[in-house]
């Protein structure tokens, strides 16, 4: 699991991640807390990348594929961020897709039947088993992966970000732009949303689902968006900071609750600025991993 962030301004945009990595055994969660969820793409670039959800595919690791396009986008120069979005989202759909080609296929077959219930004696026959239910759920929710690429081309110099997701039932995505003056945060947000907004969608399901809820979905959402935590758009400096609290904010949440804490670890931070190329804010050094715990 992961907290990710992307803060967008006119001024530049922030990306921050933790360093948890979460693997998925028969004996239980594993974790590793050193991990890197943010990469620029090549070296003194306009251009970085946030990830989450899936770690890495069986014919290239992210960094490795994230450099693959760096290459390429040395060779023919993009001129938009439109783009740069849309040559990462064919890249790596392709070493997607052929790497989890078994798995797609299989989630696809597993989709076309009905629900398992176990309340229904006899099954029908076209649904899925208890056990195929829960293949199914695992292979959506483990090999969901998303990426955020941001920057800006020269020589507008306009700061832009675009949201993708590849999941094993959907097909090849199209890059969605994150509008300017906005914030997104993935993997885990919950935390983000209640702090931010008051509710997370959770919630806002539960209440339309209670029975108790006699307006409408409309008004509904009026009454929870007057809950939020508004700011006003913030100097590129303190969109970092709000950007590391949030972060931070999602770690000790979990590392306090009852949950699983998956995210950890060193928190990443880089911003690219209209003025300058891609630059760490918080990054780890080599030896972060041997030197934990160290006074």
């Amino acid at each position: 699991m992961t907290i990710a962030a992307c803060y967008l301004s006119s001024e530049g945009v922030v990306l921050g991640a933790d360093s948890t990595s979460t693997y998925t055994l028969p004996s239980g969660n594993h974790y590793f807390n050193h991990g890197q969820k943010i990469f620029e793409i090549g070296e003194n670039s306009t251009f970085g990348i946030v990830t989450w959800g899936l770690g890495g595919l069986s014919v290239g690791s992210h960094r490795t594929l994230v450099a693959l396009l760096a290459d390429d986008l040395k060779k023919k120069k993009p001129k938009s961020m439109q783009e740069v979005a849309d040559r990462w989202c064919a890249h790596f759909w392709t070493a997607y897709s052929s790497s989890l080609s078994a798995d797609i296929q299989l989630c696809g077959t597993l989709s076309k039947l009905l629900p398992y219930d176990p309340l229904a004696v006899p099954p029908a026959p076209n649904s899925r088993t208890k056990d195929q239910e829960a293949q199914y759920n695992g292979l959506r929710n483990n090999l969901t992966v998303g990426f955020c690429i941001a920057g800006y081309v020269s020589p507008d110099r306009k700061p832009q970000a675009f949201e993708t997701v590849f999941d094993p039932q959907n097909g090849k995505p199209q890059p969605k732009e994150i509008p300017a003056g906005g914030q997104r945060f993935w993997g885990a947000p919950n935390m983000i949303a209640r702090l931010l907004h008051g509710y997370d969608p959770a919630l806002r399901q539960a209440l339309l689902s209670s029975g108790k809820w006699s307006g409408t979905e409309a008004e509904l959402d009026g009454l929870l968006r007057k809950q939020a935590l508004t700011h006003l758009p913030a100097p590129i400096r303190d969109a970092v900071d709000f950007t590391y609290t949030c972060i931070l904010s999602t770690i000790k949440a979990l590392k306090f609750s009852s949950f699983a804490q998956t995210c950890g670890g060193p928190i990443e931070i880089a911003v690219i600025t209209a003025d300058r190329p891609f630059r760490w804010v918080r990054h780890k050094a080599w030896d972060a991993a041997i030197t934990e715990g160290e006074p």
